[in-house]
């Protein structure tokens, strides 16, 4: 199953893009219910690794309730939209190949997932719970468009983008069985927007709390 539609529509968005809410592609912009979601698990005293950032329409507005944030996008035309802040560490790197030696007290990433396959996704999971502090106050934090009553996967021309595109929905319960053999053992299943933020009949927006 080919990620190339995928990388080749946002590697060209990158090189082009003149706002940070053009990532949100059709849909409307939740930054709000985000926002609000995280600052529900934000201390001044905890750092915050957010992967695939983006434009930082999330991070952007948390600067001054984390210690620090590690922002990773692998795309370096989105980061000249994100905070210059001197707590705000920008990395340039694909999540999957991203290592680091630091643990972090919170991790996010949100609107990402569905661009993994479920094996990639599953070594993902691992690495995310690997990063995580050992203790019972961190938290990751996943949150992504989930199959309602089966898995799919969309490989191909979406009519709405005018552009080849590629997502794997897996249902939700798969996810968080994903996330249980991850290493998690307590997973919170959140509805976080209104309806109408739920365009399409079979998906829906799922926030994951996920504790170690």
């Amino acid at each position: 199953m080919s990620k190339k539609h995928i990388l080749n529509y946002y590697e060209e968005m990158a090189k082009t893009i003149k706002s940070p809410l053009e990532t949100r592609n059709k849909a409307k912009d939740s930054t709000c219910y985000d926002v609000a979601l995280m600052r529900g698990f934000a201390d001044k005293n905890y750092d915050l690794l957010d992967l695939g950032t983006g434009t930082g329409l999330m991070i952007n507005p948390l600067v001054d309730d984390f210690r620090t944030i590690v922002a990773i996008e692998k795309y370096q035309g989105f980061t000249e939209f994100i905070s210059k802040s001197p707590s705000v560490e920008i990395i340039n790197a694909d999540i999957m190949d991203f290592t680091t030696t630091r643990s972090f007290d919170v991790i996010s990433i949100f609107g990402v997932m569905n661009y993994f396959n479920q094996k990639e996704a599953e070594e993902l999971y691992k690495k995310i719970a690997g990063l995580l502090h050992k203790n019972n106050k961190s938290v990751s934090i996943v949150k992504h468009q989930m199959g309602l009553r089966e898995s799919f996967t969309v490989n191909g021309w979406s009519e709405e983008l005018n552009k080849n595109y590629y997502a794997e929905y897996r249902h939700v319960d798969l996810e968080m069985e994903m996330l249980t053999a991850a290493g998690f053992k307590r997973i919170e299943k959140i509805d976080i927007y209104p309806q109408e933020y739920n365009r399409w009949e079979n998906t829906h927006f799922y926030a994951l709390v996920c504790h170690l």
